[in-house]
C-alpha cells in the first residue's frame, strides 16, 4: 500500500516575482551544469514561473515519497508493463523509479486506484508546488536557500540515486520527501505561459511542441537550479534527463 501525506487545502503564491526571477538568476546563472547555456538563456527559462499569481488549492492527499522500485515491479507484475531502465538496471527497491515516461505514470495511477480503492492521479502542477512549499514563498522544500546536504543534486557529488527517506531535512512544510533532487517527477500539466505572462520558445518547446507535460524537482544528474520549487522543465530527449519518475495525489480522506 502507498504511504500518503496529508496536505492541507490553503492559498499561495505560485510561480516567481520578478525580483524572484532576477535573484535565481544572479544565484545559478553563473554556475549552470552545461557550460554552453548562457545567463541570458537560463533567464529565459525562469521566466516561465513569472508572472506569481494566488491559487486556492483544495485538501488532498500526496504520496510521501517517490514512487520506488518496488512499488513499480508489482505494477510491472500485474500489468506486463514495460520494465524502466532503474528496475532494469538493478538499482535498490527503495530508490525511485525512473525512466518512465508520462503515459506509463498515468499507467500506473491507474493501477494504483484499483489497488488503494481510491482515486490516485499525476499531480497537476499547483499541486506539486503547494505540496513543495506551502503558503510561503520558500525558494526549495526546505527553506530559501540552497543546501546540498539536503537534497540529491549534482552539488551533492554522489552521482546516482539515492534511497527516497535519505534526506529527512529535506522535507517539506508538509512532510513530504524527495521533492527536490534525485529524480524529476511529472505533473499532469502542459506548458502555458502563466496568466499575465508571455510563452517562452527555448530548446524544449522547439524540440517538443509547446505544450509539453511539465516535470519539477530536478534530479541527482543536474544542479539546484531546477530543485527550485518554482521551477518548470520538460522531458527533454538527451540522456542527462532521462531520470523521470513520478508521484501520486488522491482526494483528501
Amino acid at each position: 500500500m502507498l504511504d500518503f501525506v496529508d496536505v492541507a487545502g490553503g492559498v499561495f503564491d505560485m510561480g516567481s516575482t520578478m525580483d524572484e526571477v532576477q535573484q535565481c538568476v544572479a544565484d545559478w546563472g553563473s554556475r549552470l551544469v552545461d557550460p554552453a547555456y548562457d545567463a541570458d538563456e537560463f533567464r529565459r527559462w525562469i521566466l516561465k514561473e513569472y508572472p506569481s499569481r494566488t491559487v486556492e488549492i483544495a485538501p488532498f492527499r500526496m504520496t510521501r515519497f517517490p514512487i520506488m522500485n518496488d512499488e513499480y515491479e508489482r505494477f510491472i507484475v500485474d500489468t506486463g508493463r514495460g520494465r524502466p531502465e532503474s528496475i532494469e538496471c538493478g538499482e535498490p527497491a527503495d530508490h525511485p523509479v525512473w525512466g518512465v515516461s508520462f503515459d506509463d505514470a498515468d499507467a500506473f495511477a491507474e493501477w494504483a486506484t484499483e489497488e488503494c480503492g481510491f482515486r490516485c492521479a499525476v499531480p497537476m502542477e499547483a499541486q506539486w508546488e503547494y505540496a513543495a512549499r506551502g503558503s510561503s514563498r520558500r525558494q526549495y522544500p526546505f527553506g530559501d536557500e540552497f543546501d546540498a546536504a539536503a537534497c540529491n543534486t549534482i552539488e551533492s557529488g554522489i552521482g546516482k540515486t539515492t534511497p527516497v527517506d535519505h534526506y529527512p531535512n529535506g522535507a517539506s512544510p508538509f512532510g513530504v520527501l524527495d521533492m527536490a533532487g534525485n529524480v524529476e517527477e511529472w505533473t499532469s500539466s502542459r506548458y502555458e505561459p502563466y496568466p499575465g505572462g508571455t510563452f517562452v520558445e527555448d530548446h524544449l518547446s522547439l524540440t517538443l511542441g509547446p505544450h509539453y507535460r511539465i516535470l519539477r524537482g530536478g534530479s541527482f544528474a543536474r544542479g539546484g537550479d531546477l530543485a527550485r520549487c518554482a521551477r518548470r522543465h520538460g522531458p527533454l530527449m538527451r540522456p542527462e534527463f532521462r531520470f523521470t519518475g513520478l508521484r501520486l495525489v488522491a482526494s483528501a480522506s
